[in-house]
């Protein structure tokens, strides 16, 4: 990156800080039960220990079959492909950068899958630099967000891309998700000295809350939004999980929100939020060691609420970094993204409703000798999303980094 980077995009890298730098079982294996600590318990998760990548953390280890590269258009320079949303089995959307470099942030990506292809389309993409979350309600009900020298926000009615411009020309927010329900989308990010959430009521934007600390992602159901990040006062700062619950009174008006009581978990970031319903939800992400640092471990962060309490979940991976969580309902939940001990491959972990499986993509990359940077064959981030009414998955993401970082696309089925 640039090191004359405006501040917007400087809180976009931090938006990416679970990945390695800004610069086990396998299918079919016996399953870990699931395990929780108390919701007020302090440490690592689950009592996981803390590990971080090693010399040889991008070795192979067995993919799962049902895990398949898939071609997506093809994108210049450093490129990456950070969210992913689906529709339908013939209407999907991953968003993300290209043509990136060491001193260049690169111009937004956004493709589009129509049952046959993934194709670019660039009249979405905007003057964003990047990219960085995009939901699906609909076909004809698409928003992406991202950031550049000005926050970044456009929708899809099913003809034609619309910019929409929450803050008028203001450009210290910048924006990190989104989440499309019932003709409404709710944005989330931060601004220079907190974390906002922005409603698009179907005729304009409103404020919906301000919170200290910033936001990373946001789900909606009828009645129910959510959510998370981490409540650090500034940046750079540590800080700890951070979730918000927005709820109807009367209707389906959001009107009320309360921060939720999260474990006490120094060094958590949440990078990814959805629900199953108003007493079932999930939030995943990641705890990072005191020190910071490009390659400082992480241990996989995941919290569910039962309806009653927020609570830490074990999950039988002991390092690394969780970035998108997606399902079908209670009995069908899948994480996806990146096991320290192989990073060279996407790391996906599946709930039953009674205990966890894991399971890993293709690798990549392979090493090479004299490769440019150490990481240049490390998954850095991942996206998952599950394709409503056909009962697959669609994963994108990146490996690699600086000049030598591309994007790539999973498909299970």
């Amino acid at each position: 990156m640039g090191t004359t980077l405006r501040w917007p995009l400087a809180v976009a890298c931090l938006a990416l800080a679970l990945a390695p730098a800004c610069a086990g079982d396998q299918d079919g294996a016996p399953p870990a039960r699931a395990a929780t600590s108390t919701a007020t318990g302090a440490g690592s998760p689950g009592g996981a220990a803390t590990t971080g990548p090693s010399p040889a953390a991008t070795g192979r280890t067995a993919a799962s079959p049902h895990w398949k590269l898939f071609a997506g258009a093809r994108l210049g320079g450093a490129a990456a492909l950070l969210d992913v949303a689906a529709s339908g089995p013939r209407d999907a959307w991953a968003v993300g950068y290209k043509d990136g470099a060491e001193d260049s942030e690169g111009r937004p990506a956004l493709q589009h899958w129509d049952g046959t292809r993934w194709t670019e389309t660039p009249e979405g993409a905007g003057d964003a630099g990047r990219l960085l979350g995009v939901s699906a309600a609909g076909a004809r009900d698409v928003w992406v967000v991202g950031a550049g020298d000005s926050p970044y926000a456009a929708h899809w009615d099913g003809t034609r891309w619309t910019p929409r411009h929450p803050y008028g020309v203001a450009e210290e927010y910048v924006l990190s998700d989104v989440a499309a329900h019932g003709g409404h989308a709710w944005l989330a990010g931060r601004n220079t000295t907190q974390g906002v959430i922005t409603e698009w009521t179907g005729r304009g934007f409103r404020n919906a809350l301000r919170a200290d600390g910033y936001f990373t992602a946001v789900t909606a159901t009828t009645g129910h939004v959510w959510a998370v990040g981490n409540d650090a006062a500034a940046p750079d700062a540590q800080g700890g999980p951070m979730i918000w619950h927005g709820s109807a009174v009367s209707g389906t008006a959001i009107q009320s929100w309360q921060r939720a009581r999260t474990p006490a978990i120094p060094g958590g970031v949440l990078r990814g939020v959805w629900t199953a319903g108003p007493d079932d939800v999930w939030a995943v992400g990641a705890v990072t060691a005191p020190g910071g640092g490009p390659r400082t471990p992480r241990t996989p962060l995941v919290l569910h609420w039962d309806g009653l309490a927020w609570r830490s979940v074990e999950v039988p991976v002991p390092g690394g970094a969780l970035d998108g969580v997606t399902g079908s309902g209670p009995g069908d939940v899948w994480i996806s993204g990146v096991d320290a001990d192989h990073s060279g491959q996407a790391l996906f972990l599946h709930f039953d409703g009674t205990g966890w499986s894991r399971s890993y993509g293709p690798l990549v990359r392979e090493h090479r000798e004299g490769q440019q940077y150490e990481e240049s064959d490390d998954v850095r981030r991942t996206g998952i999303a599950r394709v409503p009414g056909a009962g697959g998955l669609w994963a994108v993401g990146s490996v690699g980094a600086g000049d030598e970082e591309d994007d790539f696309i999973l498909r299970h089925r």
